[in-house]
């Protein structure tokens, strides 16, 4: 082969590389890797790169109250309601008013403090709360309920293990880890840390995401998660999004991590939990626990030919005797999808909308206020 052909081959398998990423990424990629206008996509069509399936939303407040993060406390300042929880606690799934925080700070004029699962030196939510209460914080801020939340496909991962209820630091390595403030500033900024857009990474419109978006897309015609995809495609009987022909996006791990639900491990669960909620009421403080149900669970009876296994965390955990307050997210929720609201969960997203969110909340509120 001359010098002169293999040239022009070269250039011509460039530019039409070239031209194909271009072009994907123009009018598919580009929407659902990246934010646009304040806008961004759900994490599912993400990370299955379905572009059809795509809701492209902006994060928006309208509460009229909110929660506090941790650089919002200062000494003194007395809390009504600490969470601490995964994404479905820290704003996940954006759109409007993401946090259920809101939702508690509003309806029930309470001042509620987001706070993440201390590193350092706890492996679980549960051990955070008796460091925070052998620290001797929980009283200092007075605090009356301490929520715990999870999604569903990892609670028996976050909760079945073996707790030590004796873990403690001193108030100045808590106050420093939380980024807590030892004076009243003079002006808390809070009010809107929740309106900004989710960041997503920057991408180059040369990525490998516009070689998958091609070939997931072509897959999903053969396989409901393309083969090799952790986003799974199912069709439902009665149409609950506003996007999509009947289409549900689930997450992989909602189906893989079913097998952990067992009889003993939701017991093991509750165990500890009531252990931790004894240990609070000592103090005055109220446990309440929030599993959030998975996408896959919560619509399950809806899903058309439905050939994979039910989960059977909630009607283990129902049964039980617990001391703490339960929220039963499937059970608030469930109702909403039979008299066909939409949207409940996004459509493209893991997680749930306001709507979901809201009517949680308000169901926890009315128990809350009596």
């Amino acid at each position: 082969m001359s010098k002169k052909r293999f040239s022009i081959i070269f250039i011509t398998v460039i530019a039409l590389f070239v031209a194909y990423n271009f072009i994907v990424w123009n009018f598919y990629t580009k929407q659902i890797l990246t934010t646009h206008d304040g806008l961004y996509s759900g994490d599912l069509v993400r990370m299955g790169y379905i572009s059809g399936l795509a809701k492209p939303k902006k994060t928006r407040v309208e509460l009229p109250k909110q929660h506090l993060e941790g650089k919002d406390y200062y000494d003194g300042l007395n809390i009504d309601m600490i969470t601490i929880g995964d994404s479905f606690s820290n704003g996940g799934g954006g759109g409007l008013n993401p946090f259920y925080q809101d939702y508690i700070a509003t309806n029930l004029d309470f001042k509620v403090l987001n706070l993440q699962n201390y590193q350092e030196k706890t492996r679980s939510y549960i051990e955070t709360t008796y460091l925070l209460a052998n620290s001797g914080f929980l009283k200092k801020a007075k605090v009356k309920y301490v929520m715990l939340e999870s999604i569903q496909r990892k609670v028996v991962q976050r909760f079945v293990q073996n707790i030590n209820p004796n873990l403690n630091d001193s108030l100045e390595n808590i106050y420093k880890t939380y980024k807590f403030k030892k004076t009243k500033p003079s002006k808390l900024t809070h009010n809107t840390k929740s309106t900004k857009s989710i960041a997503l990474p920057q991408t180059q419109f040369i990525n490998n995401g516009n070689v998958k978006l091609v070939v997931y897309n072509v897959l999903y015609n053969f396989s409901d998660h393309a083969f090799i995809s952790t986003v799974y495609k199912a069709k439902l009987t009665k149409d609950l999004f506003v996007v999509g022909d009947k289409d549900l996006l689930f997450y992989k791990s909602d189906l893989s991590r079913i097998h952990m639900n067992t009889k003993d491990n939701i017991e093991i669960l509750n165990k500890n939990l009531n252990d931790l909620a004894l240990f609070l009421k000592k103090q005055g403080i109220e446990l309440i626990f929030m599993p959030a149900t998975n996408k896959y669970d919560l619509y399950y009876d809806y899903i058309k030919d439905n050939k994979y296994p039910k989960d059977p965390f909630f009607d283990y955990l129902r049964d039980l005797k617990k001391e703490y307050i339960f929220v039963d997210t499937k059970k608030i929720l469930s109702p909403l999808l039979k008299k066909g609201v939409k949207e409940v969960y996004h459509v493209d997203d893991t997680h749930w909308s306001s709507i979901a969110s809201s009517n949680v909340i308000k169901n926890l509120s009315k128990r809350l206020d009596k």
